[in-house]
């Protein structure tokens, strides 16, 4: 090979001498550059996993949360100089303000945005072409909680005698119920942080008949007091008359122990009307159609709706056969299922607007409260469908199937 000559050598040395100022401030910038790459990633890191632990607390205050955010910073960041600067940012994305609706959102959301402030000192220093001893980089990033929709719930609770009979560890069956219902209550509590509009609660119970508190004394109504289910479902928005003087003093076979609380969201009145109510009455039995169809009159007068509107039935035996045109049957709640009860009910319902003009999602679901319904006689199948029938065999089994049907989520992380 033919070495090059000295001259050209020679000229060549000087072309990289005369260079070599250049290359090095390159190779300083390349490598102050790298520094701040790998520190801006891990900043970032430190800010998303600050972020997504912030919105996933349940009830912090701005402290709490800025103390959590800090202390996971602080992890992630080592080689930092000085403190760190952390500020943490939450802001609600509801119906009532708007922003769903702007934004396109399902559901609210709150919205957490960690920003994350931090000094080091340079690897190189070269301030002929601005690298400094120290630099300072800021980050953030931002998570999106979805919350629990506000929501109209109606209980439809069975009140026959069987409900007062023992249950689990010896508990009767309806104690169990009430305690359950406490317990929604304060979880509705919680989502209600979250929401302008709250969610709502209502009971209507039914054995034989359905019982509403007038003027402060109960009063006994019958809601199917038409000869054919055809006449029933079509004028099953209608309210109907109290029952005869007859049956408001028989006592001893109609005792009223119960009456419907209507839609609220003083869920401390509910509680102590619910406390008063009890289901021992001997010969009271199972008609769930009365339930069901003093739901419709309840929800159809219902106004200022929550966007999710949701009928939860807890029963736990099997109705009682009732004689229908000549026939004695057991199969009355499915007539009147198949003549377009439930379909019409919750039409109804799907036809109205929320409060903020949003489209309204019902959802029912059927608790045997250690009742096993009968997929051939009973009409809850065809009402509610298969797969919103659930067999509570122990008690804290009602709590976890009214949550499932709640949509129990305190949110999803995004």
């Amino acid at each position: 090979m033919k070495r090059m000559p000295k001259q050209q050598r020679g000229a060549a040395m000087i072309i990289f001498i005369g260079l070599l100022p250049v290359m090095m401030m390159l190779f300083a910038f390349a490598m102050h550059l790298a520094q701040q790459m790998l520190a801006h990633a891990r900043l970032l890191e430190a800010a998303e996993v600050a972020s997504l632990a912030v919105a996933a607390q349940n009830e912090p205050t701005q402290a709490e949360s800025e103390q959590l955010a800090k202390a996971i910073v602080d992890f992630y960041i080592k080689d930092n100089v000085g403190d760190l600067a952390v500020s943490v940012d939450q802001d609600a994305c509801t119906y009532a303000s708007g922003c769903m609706q702007e934004a396109g959102e399902l559901a609210p959301s709150m919205q957490t945005d960690v920003v994350v402030q931090a000094k080091y000192n340079s690897w190189l220093a070269y301030r002929e072409i601005g690298i400094e001893d120290q630099f300072e980089l800021k980050g953030g990033s931002l998570s999106k909680r979805y919350l629990p929709k506000p929501v109209d719930v109606y209980f439809i609770v069975d009140f026959s005698y069987s409900m007062s009979w023992s249950w689990t560890n010896g508990e009767p069956k309806f104690d169990i119920v009430k305690e359950t219902l406490a317990r929604v209550v304060e979880q509705l509590r919680l989502y209600n942080q979250y929401n302008q509009d709250k969610s709502r609660i209502a009971l209507i119970g039914f054995n034989k008949y359905s019982v509403r508190k007038v003027s402060g004394k109960r009063v006994l109504y019958n809601m199917d007091i038409y000869d054919t289910t055809t006449e029933t479902v079509a004028r099953m928005f209608e309210d109907k008359p109290p029952a005869s003087s007859y049956y408001q003093y028989y006592d001893y076979y109609y005792p009223k122990n119960f009456h419907d609380v209507p839609l609220t969201e003083d869920y401390d009145h509910f509680l102590a009307e619910l406390d008063t109510m009890t289901a021992n009455a001997r010969y009271a039995g199972t008609h769930s159609w009365q339930g069901m169809l003093r739901s419709a009159v309840v929800s159809n007068e219902a106004t200022n709706l929550n966007p999710d509107q949701v009928f939860i039935v807890l029963s736990d035996g099997h109705d009682n056969e009732i004689t229908y045109n000549g026939v004695r049957t057991n199969r009355y709640l499915k007539m009147l299922v198949n003549s377009g009860l439930c379909q019409k009910l919750f039409d109804n319902m799907r036809s109205k607007k929320g409060r903020h003009g949003e489209a309204i999602s019902v959802k029912a679901g059927v608790i045997g409260i250690d009742f096993l319904l009968d997929k051939e006689s009973n009409g809850f199948y065809d009402c509610v469908g298969e797969k919103n029938i659930y067999h509570a065999s122990q008690g804290p089994d009602v709590y976890k199937y009214i949550l499932q049907m709640l949509n129990e989520e305190t949110g999803r992380l995004k």
